[in-house]
């Protein structure tokens, strides 16, 4: 479809550098201290498991961050973030992971200790009424290590979106991404799978090469499906009955599997799922014999997660709206399948 260009992102190249992996993922620390209500956990070489926390004291610690330092420790991960910390939240320096501000310079990511998912805090970007097209930053983060062909990769974070977010105008045909993972050349290009808000319609779509391509059936031409699996979205036609809307006021968990096969040929898949707390992944994106490119392979392989909520084309001197917020948590990038959060501690309800 010709509007899929419109929704190229920022053609720019930040490469957030490849962060040690250690035993410890980053965060995980602060997540567990605060779990005890203020008994200070303290860690050089380790961390104490769940269980072994939960029977340290009388004060339980909070199902939701046990939830999540089970998948954070589960076999395969490589990286987990809990935006925890306040030391987080300091600027980061080029080319290093973390927190870069937005188009004119202001740092508009912050830590939120009151609206997260688990844990300390949440990282939340504000989005005022008159702002560039990189309205808030981003936060880059490696993921730990390369995929190239071959390679499976599986990425879960959680999101929010205040009622502004979903219902601002920002512009005629403007809209926000939310994730974009790619090499550590640059965001926009071959080597990209971004996940955005399809013209502002209230639903996730994804597209690869800049925007050229979307992850669309029948290769993006009508009659076709924006959205696949448990939804069934059809171009044109969009709906809450087959289509998955983005809901506001509440965390909902968005989870990614890249399955690269060869470099510019129909064996790649890629596919995402939608969970809320406690409930199991719908899936509403299925794409297998998908095409994935790469010019430089080797050196521009898979290897960086850019959460933003980037707005190509935005006018600053255009009013959008009150101003908006979007909060991301919980963020786990693994080789092997991530359950959906809470999803193990549901009450059983005799139906399956």
């Amino acid at each position: 479809m010709k509007r899929v260009a419109a929704l190229r992102c920022m053609l720019v190249s930040i490469a957030v550098g490849c962060a040690m992996i250690v035993a410890l993922p980053r965060g995980v620390v602060g997540r567990l201290a605060s779990a005890l209500s203020g008994v200070r956990a303290v860690a050089q070489s380790g961390v104490s498991s769940p269980s072994a926390l939960a029977s340290s004291g009388d004060v339980q610690p909070d199902p939701a961050e046990l939830d999540f330092q089970k998948r954070c420790h589960a076999p395969g991960v490589v990286r987990c973030i809990g935006f925890d910390s306040p030391k987080d939240f300091i600027p980061a320096v080029w080319p290093d992971s973390g927190l870069y501000p937005s188009g004119d310079g202001h740092i508009r990511g912050t830590m939120d200790r009151n609206v997260k998912a688990s844990g300390n805090g949440s990282l939340r970007f504000e989005i005022p009424s008159f702002s560039p097209a990189n309205v808030s930053g981003a936060w880059r983060q490696a993921m730990g290590k390369s995929f190239g062909e071959g390679s499976t990769f599986f990425v879960q974070f959680r999101q929010r979106f205040s009622r502004e977010m979903l219902t601002n105008h920002w512009g005629e045909g403007i809209s926000w991404k939310q994730v974009i993972f790619h090499g550590p050349d640059a965001t926009c290009g071959d080597v990209e799978l971004t996940t955005a808000n399809y013209y502002n319609a209230g639903i996730p779509i994804m597209y690869t090469d800049c925007g050229n391509r979307g992850l669309y059936t029948n290769g993006g031409r009508p009659p076709c499906l924006l959205q696949q699996g448990d939804y069934s979205c059809p171009y044109g036609h969009m709906d809450h009955s087959e289509c998955f809307y983005y809901p506001s006021g509440q965390w909902t968990t968005f989870y990614y599997q890249v399955s690269i096969g060869h470099w510019g040929k129909a064996d790649s898949t890629v596919k995402a799922w939608v969970a809320q707390n406690g409930k199991p992944y719908k899936q509403w994106i299925n794409m297998e014999h998908f095409i994935l490119h790469n010019q430089a392979p080797g050196k521009n392989d898979y290897g960086y997660v850019t959460l933003l909520p980037y707005m190509t084309d935005k006018n600053m001197k255009v009013n959008g709206g009150p101003t908006a917020y979007t909060w991301y948590d919980e963020l786990i990038v693994s080789t092997q399948p991530i359950v959906a959060p809470m999803e193990g501690m549901r009450p059983q309800s005799g139906k399956k």
